[in-house]
């Protein structure tokens, strides 16, 4: 066996026979490989920041990169030991108390694999909107605990002062997000979705579905099937679930955007309209009277004033075509549709302030209690428009209480938010 492995790569160069020349060939290719090396970081960065944005590019460089340990959330380590022991969950801080993916205090497997997990029936959480550290946080930090939870002198006083907004979700006997006011009536309207529809960031009253129960009155029991992280597959899979235990004389599918950005490169226009193929086939299971609704992320409804702060380019591209192309996909189908980004726009004319679309939204991706309810409001005109229902009602009134916001009597109280962490664990989407 050779010795050379163990020799000192410069002994190795001081035996090597010399070449006439070598030291400037040697050193004019150490030049032009850091050339080369320099340049393709250059265009890339070029590249990088032509697609999203040159601030954007910085702020993520410098956020992410340069100072990597930037704090969320003030979480003294005798807090995250009690909220471990509690099983509490918090979201948008990195997981800390390490709760597990799709089994929390909120949501277990599902024994349908095609549904994948669902609401803990008779679930009880309080919900804290906790005060984060970061500059432009639109979503902040949230703490959920077992309402029925006993917690100790210390960690009462923590969320006395570092929560902003509190808020409670209940689950009904049946799996589902509790709706009010509770209507025990026979006819019934399915509404399936994601953590838009059930209502993340809101109390049971605040839902989109509590909102449009409030319009029905007493005719229907309005059925919120919603459930943090659904895809839109999941979603339907629920709708098939819910119709074979029990009858109902409507389906509408919220759909949120990520419903249709699961498959990189393929275009949201083109995945919606596969998805909507998929719920044609349960139209008539809901005697032929479907609804979709498509509701926006704030940025992008807001992409006006974020900017480069914003979205990258290509979503909002792309989010346009999906809003130009998926109207006619739905009425191809037989089914209603619903741009919710045209009723946060005619909303913003009315209100008077650009400012207003903040109000909408309880973080970058859920509805307040007031964008629920504007939600609701065009739900209620689709309804009559399919022919269910036949009473005329005037909104008028309370729509200009609420672009006002004086509408107290009926405005439930703000209470901090979860995000689909909690429904789903921990989640990236």
């Amino acid at each position: 066996m050779s010795d050379a492995r163990y020799f000192p790569a410069s002994e190795s160069c001081r035996s090597s026979p010399q070449v006439p020349g070598g030291r400037r060939q040697l050193g004019i290719a150490f030049l032009a490989g850091n050339f080369t090396a320099w340049a393709v970081v250059f265009l890339f960065f070029l590249f990088t920041g032509y697609r999203i944005g040159f601030s954007t590019l910085f702020e993520e460089l410098w956020g992410r990169v340069l100072v990597p340990s930037e704090k969320i959330l003030d979480l003294p380590d005798h807090i995250v030991t009690e909220l471990t022991a509690l099983n509490g969950v918090l979201d948008n801080a990195g997981n800390p108390t390490g709760q597990l993916t799709h089994y929390t205090t909120l949501v277990h497997p599902d024994e349908d694999v095609a549904v994948g997990w669902s609401l803990n029936p008779n679930a009880r959480i309080t919900l804290y909107k906790l005060r984060a550290l970061n500059p432009l946080n639109l979503d902040p930090p949230v703490l959920a605990l077992r309402s029925e939870g006993r917690i100790s002198n210390a960690l009462s006083d923590y969320i006395r002062r570092e929560a902003r907004l509190e808020y409670r979700y209940t689950v009904g006997p049946d799996g589902f997000r509790t709706t009010v006011p509770v209507v025990p009536g026979a006819r019934q309207i399915l509404m399936v979705g994601d953590s838009v529809l059930f209502g993340e960031g809101v109390s049971d009253e605040g839902t989109m579905a509590s909102q449009l129960q409030e319009q029905v009155g007493d005719d229907f029991r309005v059925v919120n099937a919603g459930v943090g992280g659904f895809s839109g597959e999941q979603a339907l899979a629920m709708a098939r679930k819910a119709s074979r235990l029990g009858r109902y004389d409507a389906l509408i599918y919220v759909a949120c955007q990520n419903d249709f950005m699961l498959e990189e490169g393929v275009p949201y226009s083109v995945q919606a309209k596969q998805v909507l193929q998929k719920f044609a086939a349960v139209r008539e299971t809901f005697r032929g009277r479907v609804i979709v609704l498509l509701e926006p992320y704030l940025q992008y409804v807001l992409d006006d004033i974020l900017r480069s702060s914003g979205w990258w380019r290509e979503m909002v591209t792309e989010t346009d075509r999906l809003r130009r192309e998926m109207p006619a996909a739905a009425r191809e189908q037989g089914f209603e549709f619903i741009d919710g980004t045209e009723v946060f726009r005619e909303y913003t004319r009315q209100s008077g302030t650009l400012l207003g679309r903040y109000g909408l939204y309880a973080d970058d991706a859920h509805l307040s209690p007031l964008g629920n309810r504007l939600a609701a409001e065009k739900l209620y005109e689709a309804l009559k428009a399919i022919g269910l229902i036949t009473e005329t009602r005037n909104f008028s009134h309370s729509s200009k209480r609420a672009r006002n916001g004086h509408d107290a009597s009926r405005q439930p109280r703000e209470r901090p938010e979860p995000q689909e962490a909690l429904l789903r664990g921990q989640r990236g989407g």
